[in-house]
């Protein structure tokens, strides 16, 4: 029946919110330095450069943030056709007490960074937090000392652990006193602690091209600001909704929310596109706000301290977790000082669809997937910045997902960008979705994409660009080790232009495809087919 527009339902305004929310033959060996123009990556040679990999780390501090991963899993990620890892490390490790920063921790990270370029790959440092801190039950991130809550009170209504940001007063606190800048047991501002140890983690490697660039913080999230969120979208039910399919009657529909994960009126609802914007329109008045006023003030807050000790880094921003699942976001460019804007930043959101997390992760809606990455690609032209999708995935080892992922593989695809898997588990190809993970793909270009495509039903791969001899004469794309045996067929057109397959030196199963061009402007076209062992 239709939504009664009399009717305001917090109980479904709060749910709805817990609902969404150097490449060259050099790529065989360390990784150059990479820069910005005109909202691309590139390498010294001005080739496009997409950056394939995952998300690697450990969130545990049990096992003191170091994770199981060893310099064989770092090969394994340039074994299938990957260039590039975000490293997950963690403040709570890198500062246990006030100014005072955990060497031996950072060794740890060193050491990875190290298998890292020893790989081929380029990293991406991330600095991780979910809930905030390990002191609020499922959470890691910040230290003790930086987890300012006031005593207030936990409280989860079951549901996937990242309920617990929309539910939880204590979380909730704990953000407003880092976005205020409260400050800490020295007396200092925790916001300004976070800065100083980011500075301190960058200095480390403001002469390393292999760390390309920092992740400021994961999935930031506004705290109590949430409840303008809710309100909003509260007041917007009736719209949303107006001629869907519900149950019938107030207690009917109460009723249905102890239907898990989630209501399948709602999913059902909340498949068609117009729907869905509206409620993504519901929260963007206080995403505008809170983005704008706060999460750009950390940040800028952040490059500076980072600046100071670091100029060759690139900035990947990310939005407030809400765009994960396609809300506009409202941040702006870093600048220095003077206004004058940084060169080196890129914009690295999240990409999932709101079945994530649950036992139905492996039926997520092709329509809301659309909004959610086209979304992106219009912040990211916004923004004047290139794309990169930070997370995308998580399936878990769920034998189900086979489609989810070629689902999500395809959209990436058809945006050109790149994209780390989370993440790195163990027997990870054993799965079903590994086929879309270890896939060929473009990893420098000297000319201007037009198109990419991989089917992994078939094995054929089909590349399609315009070369730019001022950027060289050498394209170089992976042909993982997800194809059998034999080297994969090469097809490429015109008859002027030329491919063939290269093997790391120092690895046999480390593939590539080199196609080199002449020296003036082409169409050209690669075709690789191969075969599944």
């Amino acid at each position: 029946m239709p939504l009664n527009k009399n009717i305001h339902c917090p109980a479904l305004s709060i749910f709805l919110l817990l609902v969404f929310c150097g490449i060259g033959l050099s790529a065989l060996g360390a990784p150059d330095r990479l820069l910005v123009r005109d909202g691309l990556l590139e390498d010294s040679a001005g080739r496009q450069v997409f950056l394939w990999g995952m998300n690697l780390g450990e969130k545990s501090s049990e096992q003191h943030h170091k994770s199981w991963h060893g310099p064989e899993d770092f090969k394994n990620l340039r074994r299938w056709g990957m260039n590039a890892v975000r490293l997950l490390i963690f403040w709570s490790a890198v500062e246990p007490k006030p100014g005072q920063y955990d060497e031996a921790y950072l060794q740890s990270v060193d050491e990875r960074i190290d298998w890292a370029r020893d790989a081929g790959l380029h990293v991406i440092l991330d600095m991780h937090q979910d809930l905030w801190s390990e002191t609020i039950p499922g959470g890691n991130g910040a230290p003790a000392w930086a987890t300012l809550d006031d005593n207030m009170s936990h409280l989860v209504f079951g549901g996937p652990w990242s309920t617990a940001y929309f539910t939880s007063p204590r979380v909730h606190r704990t953000f407003d006193n880092f976005w205020n800048n409260a400050p800490g047991p020295d007396g200092i501002g925790i916001q300004d602690r976070f800065a100083l140890a980011w500075q301190h983690v960058a200095a480390r490697y403001g002469d390393n091209p292999v760390v390309i660039g920092f992740d400021i913080m994961n999935e930031p999230f506004p705290g109590s600001a949430i409840y303008e969120g809710i309100l909003a979208v509260g007041q917007a039910a009736p719209d949303i909704f107006q001629g869907a399919s519900l149950p019938d009657g107030f207690m009917a529909l109460l009723s249905s929310f102890k239907e898990k994960p989630f209501p399948s009126w709602l999913l059902k609802a909340l498949d068609n596109p117009a729907r869905h914007r509206r409620l993504l329109q519901a929260l963007e008045p206080m995403m505008r706000r809170f983005e704008q006023k706060k999460l750009m003030s950390m940040y800028q807050r952040v490059h500076r301290k980072i600046r100071e000790v670091n100029t060759i880094g690139i900035f990947f921003l990310e939005p407030l977790m809400l765009a994960n699942t396609g809300t506009p976001t409202f941040i702006s460019a870093l600048t220095d000082e003077s206004g004058k804007r940084d060169p080196l930043q890129a914009y690295m959101p999240h990409a999932y669809d709101i079945v994530l997390d649950t036992k139905l992760a492996y039926q997520p809606s092709q329509n809301r997937l659309d909004i959610i990455f086209s979304q992106k690609k219009e912040d990211a032209a916004r923004l004047g910045m290139p794309l990169l999708i930070g997370e995308w995935g998580a399936f878990y080892n769920d034998r189900k997902t086979q489609n989810a992922a070629r689902m999500n593989a395809t959209l990436l695809e058809s945006m050109a960008v790149g994209a780390f898997y989370w993440d790195y588990h163990r027997h990870i190809t054993d799965t079903v979705y590994f086929e879309s993970l270890a896939t060929p793909a473009p990893l420098a270009l000297a000319g201007k994409l037009e198109s990419f495509r991989f089917d992994p039903a078939s094995g054929v791969f089909e590349c399609s660009w315009i070369t730019d001899p001022a950027t060289g004469s050498k394209s170089i794309f992976s042909a993982p080790k997800f194809w059998s045996a034999t080297p994969p067929l090469l097809q490429v057109v015109p008859g002027m232009v030329t491919a063939h397959v290269e093997r790391c030196p120092d690895d046999v199963d480390t593939v590539y495809v080199v196609v080199t061009t002449p020296d003036k402007p082409l169409h050209v076209t690669l075709t690789m087919e191969g075969k599944k062992d």
